[in-house]
């Protein structure tokens, strides 16, 4: 899919002067403060961020699993406060959580993928299309008549977006979704995860703490203590080094090399993926 045709600039996500603390008791434990962003349809949007920093909280909010204590996040114009409005809400922002196992309701994986279009009354036949279609995604149809507990780490996550993306949403949330992942698994899921945004079309959020998973992101949102700290194209952030080091990130291997050899008095761009690197290196030995 054409990129000018994948991202267009309708904003189906926006949160503004987002603020958000835990509480318990007398206790209270800031989340996150004066958050400012927009999610547009079709973008690839990636969220970064070391434990702690707030990025969980954030993706929390929005789809109103949390609710700001001040400022406002609306999905698609409708406010995650509207306490009538919440189910709309979560069925156009669906979310894939962490670890695998807990997101397993059924000991089929059609079933699995079957159980939130049953819970929402949708007529049986379309459930099944709905489920074909939704594997097919994912590239786990020869695994329908299985049972998820002997799948591996990374196939189990596919099936838990297959069950988020038969309920039709707008937007697909990761939260840390290849955290717990071997880095097969990892892979898995990021391939899976551009295959929906490239090929389908799909918003997709992804929230992590893997460098490596952000070189895609059409924009990259970099959290640290709570704060949005920087914010643009991959390769505008990572030019940012002291932000991304003042996060308690560093930068992708390949941006990493790029700026020791250029540091070094080396007449290269900046790279940001092992291609761009290679290509470098290449075009400087011809130099030489």
């Amino acid at each position: 899919m054409d990129e000018n045709a994948r991202v267009s600039n309708e904003v189906v996500i926006k949160a503004d002067g987002v603020d958000f603390s835990y509480r318990s008791g007398e206790y209270v434990s800031r989340g996150v403060t004066g958050i400012n962003l927009e999610v547009r349809r079709g973008e690839f949007l990636v969220i970064l961020g070391r434990n702690g920093s707030g990025k969980s909280t954030l993706a929390k909010l929005l789809n109103g699993f949390l609710i700001p204590d001040e400022g406002i996040v609306t999905v698609m114009g409708t406010d995650t406060a509207d306490e009538n409005k919440i189910y709309e809400v979560r069925s156009k922002v669906g979310m894939v959580f962490q670890n695998p196992d807990n997101q397993m309701v059924a000991s089929v994986v059609e079933n699995d993928v079957a159980f939130g279009p049953e819970n929402l009354g949708i007529p049986r036949a379309e459930i099944e299309e709905r489920v074909t279609e939704a594997l097919e995604t994912v590239g786990m149809s020869e695994y329908r008549k299985g049972s998820p507990n002997k799948l591996s780490g990374g196939q189990k996550q596919r099936i838990a977006i297959a069950a988020i993306l038969a309920m039709r949403p707008d937007v697909v949330i990761l939260d840390e979704s290849t955290a717990m992942l071997d880095p097969k698994g990892r892979r898995e899921i990021m391939d899976t995860v551009m295959n929906l945004n490239r090929e389908k079309g799909m918003t997709v959020v992804l929230i992590t703490h893997y460098m490596d998973e952000a070189i895609e992101a059409d924009r990259i949102f970099v959290m640290n203590d709570g704060k949005i700290t920087a914010s643009g194209a991959p390769k505008d952030v990572f030019l940012n080094y002291d932000k991304v080091k003042a996060a308690g990130l560093e930068l992708p291997v390949a941006s990493k090399v790029s700026k020791a050899l250029i540091e070094a008095g080396y007449d290269l761009p900046f790279a940001i993926t092992d291609e761009e690197l290679a290509k470098s290196i290449c075009r400087l030995k011809q130099k030489i």
